[in-house]
């Protein structure tokens, strides 16, 4: 092998290294170059050759712990594997858990410039890990004359209130969102994509100030099939299925760049066209197929989740059973599946726990649905069941029916 170019070296400013943009970029090197160091600009850190694999230059001191903006980590999920990687003890990621300084668009490439600002981190629900990424305030939405009720277009494509998501807390706004492509982007390059960039928490506490984690856990890991009802957590109320998670669809992990697009030519609205080609949410195949799924628990281990918990009722939520096609939604290359919408030929558009009926043109009573605007800006104008469901509301109207069960609804990424 040749002289490698570093690129700089300078008195004044140290050494520059060559830059290579993701391990499929990185120089052909065999045994005889170890000790060979590069710098990935996918992951913004020093790779060194050992002769048989390439490795990141662990620091020893300054680990990007979140704990400060000149410590800011892409992620929550970033921090654990980090901190997990210096040394840290269980305890001391556990005391991560909250406020910290993360840049999620300058790791994952899409802004290098981007400044760091507080996220809400869970660094203890199934392994911790967790990443505030959306949240919706039902009571706010209610008095501002639902205007709007929805995610917009903008829920979890934009940095829109983000500063918000600092706290659990209702903070005058109907929704504060990251753009989730970013922390997909970046977490899945932890663990060579087998354990991050793949998972979101749905969770809600009826407190307005002061909550954390254990306002929001009703659930207690333990049943697949827990119909939804009111559990106090902490010093609120919850849902009994809070925290429930879900998985981003295959094509999502791999390109995120259409997650939750409301514009693409492929959104049907009203009467734009409709299919029932669907993938079971329930079912295991079509988990290790599609990706997709609900699930009642992960596991201890951010680094090792399971999909064996599958939550069997995530289509109707109200009851302890669901019937066989309960977890359909939109297959993720049909229409508005293209974007990981459930549904489609509707007003507005809906990412939810499965439709719960064979035409895929509605919901019942899922366990979560997010709603969005559609590509003519409609809004959903749905219904489901009584004050069961995690998320957005799915219509203009404070009915039970017609609204989130508790007032703050939370969306967490790993």
């Amino acid at each position: 092998m040749g002289i490698i170019n570093v690129g700089q070296v300078s008195s004044t400013i140290g050494v520059k290294f060559g830059g290579f943009s993701g391990s499929g970029a990185y120089p052909s090197v065999t045994s005889a170059d170890a000790g060979l160091l590069i710098y990935d600009t996918a992951l913004n850190k020093l790779i060194i050759w050992d002769g048989s694999a390439w490795n990141e230059i662990k620091q020893t001191g300054g680990v990007l712990d979140g704990s400060t903006a000149d410590l800011a980590n892409g992620s929550a999920l970033a921090i654990l594997v980090d901190m997990t990687a210096a040394g840290a003890s269980a305890s001391d990621i556990l005391a991560r858990e909250g406020p910290n300084y993360l840049n999620p668009a300058k790791f994952a490439g899409s802004n290098s410039s981007a400044a760091a600002f507080q996220v809400w981190c869970d660094m203890t629900t199934e392994g911790g890990g967790w990443t505030l990424s959306m949240k919706y305030d039902r009571t706010y939405v209610e008095s501002n004359s639902f205007n709007p009720y929805s995610m917009e277009d903008k829920g979890g494509r934009t940095y829109t209130n983000n500063t918000g998501l600092a706290n659990l807390n209702a903070n005058g706004t109907a929704y504060e969102t990251l753009d989730v492509r970013d922390l997909i982007t970046f977490n899945k390059t932890l663990g060579s994509g087998l354990y991050g960039g793949r998972w979101m928490m749905h969770c809600c506490t009826d407190l307005g100030s002061g909550a954390g984690r254990a306002e929001y856990t009703g659930s207690t890991f333990n049943s697949a099939n827990t119909a939804s009802t009111s559990r106090t957590a902490g010093s609120s109320t919850s849902l009994s299925h809070s925290p429930i998670f879900s998985q981003f669809h295959a094509n999502m992990i791999a390109n995120p760049s259409n997650l939750w697009n409301t514009d693409a030519s492929w959104i049907t609205n009203s009467g734009g066209g409709s299919s029932t080609t669907y993938q079971d949410y329930q079912n295991s195949t079509d988990i290790t197929n599609y990706g997709g799924g609900c699930f009642y628990k992960l596991g201890n281990d951010a680094q090792n989740p399971s999909t064996a918990y599958i939550q069997t009722n995530a289509g109707n939520i109200d009851s302890t059973s669901d019937q066989s096609y309960g977890g359909r939604v939109l297959r993720q290359d049909i229409l508005d599946g293209q974007s990981m919408f459930s549904i489609c030929n509707r007003e507005g558009s809906v990412y939810c726990s499965g439709s719960n009926n064979t035409s895929l043109q509605g919901h019942n009573s899922p366990a979560f649905q997010w709603g969005f605007d559609s590509r003519d800006d409609t809004q959903q104008t749905y219904g489901y069941g009584n004050n069961s469901c995690i998320g957005t509301h799915c219509n203009s109207n404070s009915g039970s029916n017609y609204r989130p069960g508790k007032r703050m609804n939370y969306m967490f990424v790993r």
